[in-house]
């Protein structure tokens, strides 16, 4: 296809998809038209003038025009995947890959990759990378002279080769550096154990990131742990990133005899509830750790249980990601995952940058948690009894066994 005859296309193709959409917005095709115009002159002008006009990759030019312009809404968690990076979401969500084991994403305040929280047990929390954490700078290369996925492109690898990074932490008065050996990072999102008591056997659950296959796991594991006669539980989500709204619904249906789960709101003021479908597991005791690492779909759970008077909720107030992004796929194999939902908790509280504060507060750890604790590649892991979190968590959840 000539190049004339592409912008021509695309131009047909965004008033085509911009009549469809806009009709019921305050913002008008016409209004969209006009601010488009410098874009269609400048990309005429690069086609046409450019001194290098034969080695122009269009696709590079549209990719980066769509990145910029989700960018310029200044909201961190709507973000633009090019074909590549795309593939790369499918495989991060649903199976196995080379790297750190880190949850990410932009920061367009400090042209930073954020961490939402490392993934537990990976070489991301062994080498104590910690939520909030801004990586700049990637074996040498500001982030700041990269794309996102650029950026996530690095991160990642062929396991046993390393990488450096560069880390602003928030207290810290220098930056900090950190050389961590990729490993094949498998998703294990649910982990559980036994702990004796005083008061009796008591269940433990750690969900790592609510996945395609976290509700199957969190049953097989509650079965295990109810087999056993556990007196009461605690549900670990600390460090836990968030994941699919669906996953969590149905694993908070797990603990919800009945009642709201939780609410969505989308653009046009339009409100969805979603309900438990409901359990066939005895009511016990329950105790949720988190800390401001517990994002997302975390929180929904966190709040589900909270605000149903199911769990008491101890640690640390949580990272306040209330959004919902939905996955528009594109023309030219990229998606644009775009902030189109906020969720409610049962109560109708938006939590979207303001956190959910616990029942029970846990003194702030300096340190990140033992590197020797854990086996991520395991469904069973050993509790570190010495966890000031744990330990918490224990002394509350006796309080509560009857």
């Amino acid at each position: 296809m000539k190049k004339k005859n592409f912008l021509a296309l695309v131009i047909l193709s965004v008033a085509v998809v911009l009549s469809s959409w806009l009709l019921a917005g305050a913002i008008t095709a016409k209004d969209v038209n006009r601010a488009l115009e410098p874009f269609y002159q400048s990309l005429s002008y690069i086609i046409n003038a450019y001194y290098e006009k034969d080695k122009i990759d269009l696709n590079k030019l549209i990719d980066s025009a769509i990145d910029g312009l989700v960018k310029g809404l200044g909201d961190d968690f709507s973000y633009y995947e090019n074909p590549e990076g795309t593939e790369e979401k499918q495989i991060e969500m649903e199976g196995e890959y080379g790297g750190l084991g880190i949850e990410v994403t932009y920061d367009s305040e400090y042209k930073a990759v954020k961490v939402v929280a490392p993934m537990y047990g990976t070489p991301a929390w062994r080498a104590g990378l910690q939520s909030g954490d801004l990586i700049v700078e990637i074996d040498g290369q500001p982030v700041r002279e990269m794309t996102y996925m650029q950026a996530v492109r690095k991160l990642r690898g062929t396991p046993g080769t390393s990488v450096k990074i560069k880390v602003i932490r928030q207290g810290e008065p220098e930056p900090l550096i950190f050389e961590i050996v990729r490993e094949v990072i498998r998703i294990i999102p649910v982990k559980y154990a036994f702990v004796e008591t005083s008061k009796g056997r008591v269940g433990y659950i750690l969900i790592t990131r609510f996945a395609a296959k976290t509700f199957d796991e969190t049953k097989q594991a509650l079965d295990e742990l109810f087999s056993k006669g556990i007196k009461g539980l605690i549900i670990d989500l600390r460090d836990n990133p968030g994941g699919y709204l669906s996953s969590v619904i149905d694993v908070a249906s797990l603990f919800v005899d009945k009642g709201i789960i939780v609410k969505t709101k989308n653009a046009f003021g339009i409100e969805e509830v979603y309900e438990s479908t409901g359990n066939n597991y005895p009511n016990a005791p329950i105790v949720v750790l988190v800390n401001n690492g517990s994002a997302s779909a975390s929180e929904i759970l966190t709040a589900a249980l909270k605000e149903n008077n199911i769990a008491k909720i101890v640690g640390r107030k949580t990272f306040g990601k209330g959004s919902v992004q939905t996955a528009f796929p594109l023309s030219n194999g990229g998606t644009l995952y775009l902030t189109t939902t906020h969720y409610l908790t049962p109560n109708g509280k938006d939590i979207h940058r303001i956190g959910i504060e616990p029942d029970v507060e846990v003194e702030q750890i300096t340190e990140p948690r033992r590197p020797t604790a854990v086996d991520y590649t395991k469904k069973t892991v050993e509790i570190d009894m010495n966890d000031p979190f744990i330990v918490k968590g224990l002394e509350v959840l006796l309080e509560m066994i009857k």
